[in-house]
């Protein structure tokens, strides 16, 4: 069994869960912020056994999409300054194994 952690936009974890939920996943939603453009996000955690790994990971990639967003003008990376606006998108998923899953 595989826990897949993915960082997705705010908006899109709606979307991703719903699929999830349809498609025979369960799954629970938490928010976070962070990243370098310090926004929200949304965490979506989801236990999966090994062999539905593939399915999953294409959901959430056909539930999340990329954006254009704007930097705040006073952001800087270091002595770097970014551009007025960046790509940003999708999803960043880290898969771990799981010991053990207890449903109570």
């Amino acid at each position: 069994m595989k826990l897949l952690i993915a960082i997705t936009d705010k908006t899109d974890a709606p979307a991703v869960t719903s699929a999830m939920s349809m498609a025979g996943f369960h799954s629970t939603v938490t928010d976070s912020y962070g990243g370098f453009l310090k926004k929200e996000n949304a965490v979506v955690l989801c236990a999966v056994d090994d062999k539905k790994v593939s399915a999953a990971l294409k959901i959430i990639q056909d539930n999340t999409f990329e954006r254009i967003v704007d930097v705040p003008s006073d952001f800087l990376m270091g002595s770097f300054k970014l551009p007025p606006q960046v790509r940003v998108g999708r999803a960043v998923v880290f898969t771990l194994d799981v010991n053990q899953f207890i449903k109570l």
